[in-house]
């Protein structure tokens, strides 16, 4: 059983650190501005920024379709 949670807690830990780079990737800026201190030391955090860089390329969408 504690096998299968390492697997799990490396697995999150993998998918948590691709994230990342997927953020980075989208929006360089979080190297800079603190985000990204705030994904390595927080890593649920990493999520939450996600969340906001969709919304707010969403939004970004949604104002350039009404131009």
């Amino acid at each position: 059983m504690f096998d299968l949670f390492q697997e799990e807690n490396q697995r999150l830990k993998r998918d948590l650190a691709s994230l990342r780079q997927v953020i980075i990737a989208a929006e360089p800026t979080v190297m800079v501005d603190g985000r990204f201190e705030e994904m390595i030391t927080t890593p649920g955090k990493t999520i939450t920024i996600a969340q906001s860089l969709i919304a707010e390329m969403t939004r970004a969408r949604q104002e350039a379709q009404l131009v």
